[in-house]
């Protein structure tokens, strides 16, 4: 496994992390300041699709600074490519 793949890996599962982390966090929030006793909860819904939201944009940034790297490897490899026709 390459080294941008291993960091892509674990950017995934950061992103991952962040997105469970974050949906507590926005329905925490919410309930602390805005939802008072014997009323009904709230639907969960808007608060799984803002930890989605929040979890796929850090992926995205990760990804775009792992972005260079992938370039420079194929690159990297089909200048290798070339150098062994050339032989």
């Amino acid at each position: 496994m390459e080294e941008y793949q291993k960091k892509l890996l674990e950017s995934g599962i950061e992103g991952f992390i962040i997105m469970i982390l974050a949906y507590f966090f926005y329905y925490q929030n919410y309930l602390l300041y805005k939802w008072h006793c014997g009323l009904p909860l709230p639907s969960k819904t808007p608060f799984l699709i803002a930890g989605i939201l929040t979890g796929t944009a850090y992926i995205l940034y990760k990804a775009y600074k792992i972005y260079p790297e992938i370039q420079k490897h194929k690159i990297a490899n089909v200048l290798r490519e070339e150098k062994l026709e050339e032989i």
